[in-house]
């Protein structure tokens, strides 16, 4: 067994239900840099220098809990003020951390087999994980797993180990559907691009951003769920509407 058959039969074993490997030189010309309000993706040699493979991982978000943020910032925007509210940054997604403690177990078993290697969120995940062959990115601009549908999340491993490569995903999932986009209540969406300042989950997270329309305002404050006072689930209408991935369909 391969160094890469044994890492993907342990990143099952942790928990993901889907694992492909590439080079960072087959992540050329992929959007880095600033994205959108405050959010900046790398390269993998950004981001771990000396990257030889780019592990792409995804974990089957079976709940919609798994989409909790929990940020403290939401309390002074509120008005209210309390030694809880802390500088913008001190925030926790749900999904994101368990990911992150699995694919920590992974790094560990590479270090063990004598690799230095690093978890990271800070590469363009969706586009990468495309050419780690794990899905399309669909109409609603997230990855389309075979299986799972949208109902996943990404998390990448670098690691200086050189393990065999996957072949990147080649077809469209989405074919002629047009579901996720007609699902969009704020109508975020055409095939395959997203209208980031119209869309809820980025207006919850950005609440002084001053390119969100008022009319999306009040939807994300009608729709979005909000646990908390410092916490919101974020938007799946595109996701609930996907048919891949659903029992009996």
């Amino acid at each position: 067994m391969t160094l890469a058959q044994s890492f993907k039969k342990r990143a099952e074993e942790v928990g993901f239900v889907g694992v492909g490997v590439t080079r960072p030189e087959n992540l050329k010309g992929l959007p880095y840099g600033k994205v959108w309000t405050g959010y900046f993706l790398k390269s993998p040699e950004e981001e771990f220098s000396g990257t030889k493979s780019v592990v792409l991982l995804a974990y089957y978000v079976w709940d919609r809990a798994f989409n909790i943020m929990v940020d403290s910032a939401r309390l002074s925007s509120s008005g209210v003020h309390s030694a809880l509210v802390r500088e913008r940054g001190d925030s926790f997604q749900l999904y994101a951390e368990v990911m992150r403690s699995k694919a920590w177990i992974l790094v560990d078993y590479l270090e063990k087999a004598g690799f230095e290697s690093k978890p990271s969120l800070s590469i363009p995940l969706k586009t990468s994980a495309v050419r780690c062959g794990l899905g399309c990115q669909g109409k609603n601009t997230l990855l389309i797993h075979p299986k799972h549908g949208p109902m996943v999340r990404l998390i990448s491993v670098l690691t200086k180990a050189e393990l065999d490569v996957d072949e990147p995903f080649g077809t469209d999932l989405c074919a002629d559907c047009h579901r996720c986009v007609d699902a969009c209540p704020t109508g975020a969406l055409e095939p395959y691009k997203l209208k980031i300042n119209r869309c809820m989950t980025y207006a919850a997270e950005n609440l002084s951003a001053t390119d969100v329309g008022e009319d999306v305002r009040k939807l994300e404050k009608k729709l979005v769920p909000k646990p908390t006072m410092c916490s919101y689930i974020e938007c799946t209408f595109c996701i609930d509407a996907c048919p891949i991935g659903k029992s009996g369909v």
